[in-house]
């Protein structure tokens, strides 16, 4: 075939050696990377080689952890401590990672917070704990689990509170719990005297004042609960309403407080 006869097509042609030089040159970006990667993991695990002898020597040469001084705990016990840290035997005092222990630690059901701390001379490691603090108790198919103060259920087989409590039942009651305490707060005097909490349908509160069995019931609306809570508040300031004798209170209207009185109090007042 005479050269001559060929048909050239320059624009292909170049195109081609472009898509050639472009697949080459990830080629080669590639095997660099690798080549670094693969460089840069040799490099790291001689250096932790290289650190793990270091903290062995040191630990040889009395660097070691001694004694784990605790802080902070009342519902955590000290085994439980010392199994979430998981010393080994001469320990490396210098070769502990904190953040990993203080988060081991914060694993455990009670604990909120962590600070973790070494002491040399003695080689001691200090762990100060803030515990999770009781705002409610929450009555769930038969079984009673403490909530702390950010609505979380802390489970655990067995719980007896310190002193006297918020009691919660109802689906989802714990999760909304700081709101409600948010609203209690705003009058202390009364909140004091909330025995008690129902979170009803999953959208509202009932609030039992002053017994958990036989004491007022006051019925808050879905929406703009502070607001009927705060009426509640005037009319115990103003009428002193907790006072008589009341069974429940519904504030779920705007214009208007519907009050049933107890029966017996009523028939007393009719024999008289």
């Amino acid at each position: 075939m005479n050269l001559q006869d060929m048909e050239v097509y320059p624009e292909h042609e170049c195109t081609y050696r472009l898509c050639g030089l472009a697949a080459a040159l990830l080629l080669a970006l590639a095997l660099a990377l690798t080549a670094v990667t693969v460089r840069d993991d040799v490099v790291a695990a001689q250096f932790n080689r290289m650190m793990q002898s270091f903290y062995r020597f040191s630990a040889d040469r009395g660097l070691y952890v001694e004694d784990v001084i605790v802080e902070g705990n009342r519902r955590t016990s000290y085994d439980d401590l010392i199994a979430a840290l998981n010393f080994s035997e001469n320990e490396s005092i210098l070769g502990i990672d904190i953040e990993q222990l203080q988060r081991q630690i914060e694993q455990l059901t009670w604990v909120r917070r962590c600070v973790v701390k070494r002491s040399f001379f003695p080689n001691n490691v200090l762990v100060h704990i803030e515990e999770r603090k009781v705002q409610a108790v929450w009555q769930y198919q038969g079984r009673y689990y403490p909530v702390d103060t950010e609505g979380n259920v802390i489970e655990v087989e067995d719980f007896e509170p310190d002193a006297p409590v918020l009691v919660l039942t109802g689906e989802g009651a714990p999760q909304h719990l700081t709101e409600l305490m948010e609203v209690l707060n705003t009058d202390e005097e009364l909140a004091g005297r909330v025995k008690a909490a129902v979170y009803v349908s999953n959208r509202r509160w009932n609030l039992i004042f002053d017994n958990v069995n036989h004491g007022v019931v006051v019925k808050l609306p879905e929406k703009n609960f502070a607001e009927a809570y705060q009426k509640i508040a005037l009319l115990n300031k103003r009428q002193g309403i907790f006072k008589r004798k009341l069974t429940s209170l519904d504030v779920r209207y705007r214009n208007k407080v519907i009050v049933d009185i107890d029966k017996s109090a009523e028939d007393m007042m009719f024999k008289r």
